[in-house]
């Protein structure tokens, strides 16, 4: 089984890719287990606790490998633990252990980073356009410093998917 793993800042297309590759290759796609939490958190305003990340990091961990049982050749994940790290940076400002620990030997068949270069489109929980090139770079950072494969995808969305079905077909083949 092939992992793809999308990552990126916010409202940079990640989910719409994940949903369209899934849908692409007929496989199961994992949702991201952060976002369902945020929505349902209460009350909002409330400070983050570096134990919610540990705990949306340990469920996304949990969450994928429960999907990777039911999906066709590749499973696509929109985010990992990994992620949350970053987004823990983002909200705590520092780095955490804990949600490190839960990312740490878990790797993909391809990583791919969106680009900052789509319109923000704001919700009820979205809040970073003012640090979305902020959050790209941190990305950008930690994958080099990974040394893992990385694809980066820009454009409009038919053009990512491109992008990221070529990539995802060398893998398969």
């Amino acid at each position: 089984m092939k992992r793809v793993l999308i990552v990126g800042a916010e409202s940079t297309g990640k989910t719409t890719l994940a949903i369209a590759l899934a849908e692409h290759y007929q496989t199961t796609w994992v949702p991201e287990f952060g976002r369902f939490y945020t929505e349902a958190r209460r009350p909002r305003g409330e400070l983050w606790t570096s134990d919610e990340f540990t705990f949306i990091a340990t469920e996304q961990v949990r969450i994928e490998d429960a999907l990777e049982r039911i999906a066709n050749r590749v499973l696509i994940c929109d985010t990992d633990a990994f992620a949350t790290a970053i987004w823990h940076e983002r909200y705590l400002g520092v780095t955490s252990a804990a949600v490190l620990a839960v990312a740490a030997g878990r790797t993909y068949d391809l990583y791919v980073l969106t680009d900052v270069d789509t319109p923000f489109v704001p919700d009820d929980i979205r809040d970073g356009e003012s640090i979305r090139q902020w959050m790209h770079q941190r990305f950008r950072d930690e994958l080099s410093r990974m040394g893992v494969p990385v694809l980066f995808v820009s454009g409009p969305h038919d053009q990512r998917l491109a992008a990221a079905i070529a990539r995802i077909d060398a893998l398969l083949a």
